[in-house]
């Protein structure tokens, strides 16, 4: 009889058949985003450099614009069209933002 701590032994790894047609290109780069590592750093980056605050500095200056965003799933079970929507709106934003206005996104 087989313990209750016996683990189950992985199979062999099999190598693949398309492993010597797809050339990748060579790079410096991480093949992991190793996020747990870089996320900190970049929040750190962000506040240290004012990235966001710099875009609301001439809030003032600048023309208004503000999209007022309805309840969501307001129409049953969340579907595609709700993603598709929230995808537009963003679209719609950052458009503007970049014609440079002062967007404000109101829930």
């Amino acid at each position: 009889l087989a313990s209750t701590t016996d683990k189950p032994k992985k199979a062999a790894k099999e190598v693949s058949v398309y492993k010597d047609t797809v050339i990748l290109p060579q790079t410096k780069f991480d093949q992991r985003a190793n996020a747990i590592k870089r996320e900190p750093e970049l929040q750190e980056f962000w506040r240290t450099e004012r990235i966001y605050q710099s875009l609301y500095e001439d809030e003032e200056k600048t023309e208004t614009f503000t999209l007022h965003d309805g309840p969501p799933y307001a129409n049953g079970d969340l579907h595609i069209g709700h993603a598709l929507n929230k995808i537009l709106k963003d679209f719609i934003n950052r458009y503007n933002m970049q014609q440079g206005k002062s967007v404000k996104f109101v829930p």
